[in-house]
């Protein structure tokens, strides 16, 4: 569902920490998944030709870099199988978001279950600079709201626009999924571990493009987030 498209608009570190965002930056980033919600659901609409299957699949997949890179590799001809894989591949981050908030969660295990399961960027982001163990818990699930309020809002004017939009690429809405994954990965390109597993990632998907399947580069670049722990591994920087 909601990425980290708008993590931290104009909202700076020290003040995140001490407060939380403000209603202010709450709506920026509803308004923002919003927007993304609606551009994502055009997409699949018209992919998938069916307005109840573009909401469900929103709902259940419940992750726009998700939804695009499984739309991604089917539109560059590649199987079913490695269009699932490769929308795997992108959500497997989410993992680690939850394994990162647990640590500073201090609550029940259903509590802890529920929050796993809505660990995205932004919400895990803003509530683990939190100092206090109830401020955590107060601004992830305060952010979690916004989101979902956006990223549900633009569901039903995604699917409700796609059949009147048309062809998304006039009016470059392809460009999405490579943006959003741009905004993503942007501050991790600046530590060395991210940085080396994106040269060898990208480098490995340069090389595959051309001969292999579609759907296959992406599933291969996950080697060089092997390659950058395993030369990183105890370095912070």
């Amino acid at each position: 569902m909601t990425d980290s498209v708008a993590m931290g608009e104009g909202v700076s570190a020290d003040a995140v920490g001490r407060t939380g965002p403000g209603w202010s930056d709450l709506g920026a980033l509803c308004l923002t998944f919003f927007a993304l919600g609606v551009t994502v659901n055009v997409l699949v609409l018209e992919r998938v030709g069916s307005e109840s299957l573009t909401v469900v699949a929103a709902i259940a997949i419940n992750s726009a870099t998700t939804e695009l890179a499984y739309v991604a590799v089917r539109d560059a001809g590649g199987t079913q199988l490695a269009a699932v894989i490769a929308g795997w591949v992108v959500a497997s981050r989410f993992g680690l978001l939850a394994v990162s908030l647990g640590a500073r969660l201090r609550v029940g295990h259903w509590h802890r279950a529920a929050a796993g399961l809505q660990s995205f960027d932004p919400n895990v982001a803003f509530a683990i600079q939190q100092r206090s163990a109830r401020d955590v818990v107060r601004v992830f699930w305060r952010v979690t709201a916004a989101m979902h309020v956006g990223w549900l809002s633009g569901i039903a004017v995604g699917v409700f626009l796609g059949n009147v939009i048309g062809d998304a690429q006039r009016f470059g809405l392809d460009a999405v999924f490579p943006a959003a994954l741009l905004a993503i990965i942007g501050n991790l390109l600046r530590r060395r571990s991210g940085a080396l597993a994106a040269a060898v990632g990208g480098g490995l998907c340069l090389v595959l493009i051309p001969i292999a399947p579609a759907g296959v580069p992406i599933i291969a670049s996950l080697i060089g987030a092997v390659v950058a722990l395993a030369v990183t591994s105890g370095d912070p920087t």
